[in-house]
């Protein structure tokens, strides 16, 4: 009779390690970041259609839609280091992600701003191993990096909330661009074009080539300080542990789940 509670014991301990291993596993395969900072409302839409809120240091999902409120701001990290800050009332769907620190063969970042402006600062997808692993698209263009920060907006008839250019000039609609550092290239079918550290571009829709803005005319996305990924570090760590951010709480420990043990 003991042996037989013993070995009951022991198959029970069993299944509940393989049950924790695999919600470890789905866990790990899901969750690609982590929201940093969150000033106003931030929520996001699931592959699965499943709503829910998010705050600071809750988890982006494989598939989500990112949504910010009216006078919202939100900044979020991902698992290869890279980091987007989203400016109010935009649309960030994550159409594919996939990053593995041992294996750059398989990186994918491709992105889609359906509404709305971000700045960004890419992570270890697109600087290791493929640089075309890496893309934001929008309605009018797809966008590539090398290594870099950078601006896109979004505008369809609802930017009159946003910073004028440098000259005062109001916004058109299409894709406006800056690149604070490293190069962008901006293509869609009817061409391709290279923006280097300090140019701006614009893309007015699919069947016009992507152009060089003049710096007096160009529209530099603004988000505000505490949320940019200008004003943060550690955005190329490659998710490794120990990469710094300015924004991490000071002398913030975090916990690690205690060892299951099995008393049989």
């Amino acid at each position: 009779m003991k042996q037989a509670i013993r070995r009951f014991g022991q198959l029970a301990c069993f299944m509940w390690l393989c049950f924790g291993m695999a919600a470890g596993v789905s866990a790990a395969v899901s969750d690609i970041g982590m929201v940093m900072n969150v000033e106003g409302d931030l929520s996001a839409k699931g592959a699965d259609g499943t709503l829910r809120k998010l705050a600071t240091w809750g988890k982006v999902l494989a598939g989500d839609t990112l949504f910010t409120g009216k006078d919202s701001y939100a900044r979020v990290k991902f698992s290869d280091g890279g980091q987007i800050s989203l400016r109010p009332l935009s649309q960030f769907k994550i159409e594919g992600y996939h990053y593995d620190e041992q294996d750059s063969k398989k990186d994918a970042a491709g992105f889609n701003l359906l509404k709305g402006g971000l700045r960004a600062i890419s992570g270890a997808i697109g600087k290791r191993g493929d640089p075309d692993s890496y893309s934001v698209k929008t309605r009018t263009a797809t966008v590539g990096i090398r290594g870099t920060k950078y601006g896109v907006l979004f505008c369809q008839g609802d930017c009159a909330d946003h910073p004028l250019s440098a000259d005062g000039s109001p916004l058109i609609d299409g894709t406006h661009l800056d690149v604070f550092e490293g190069t962008v290239i901006v293509k869609n079918s009817a061409g391709t074009q290279l923006l280097n550290a300090g140019q701006f571009g614009f893309v007015g829709n699919i069947s016009i080539p992507p152009i060089v803005v003049p710096a007096e005319r160009g529209v530099k996305v603004h988000i505000i300080d505490t949320i940019s990924v200008d004003k943060v570090r550690g955005g190329s760590d490659g998710g490794k542990q120990g990469s710094k951010d300015t924004e991490s709480k000071p002398g913030e420990k975090v916990d690690e789940p205690a060892p299951v043990v099995c008393p049989i």
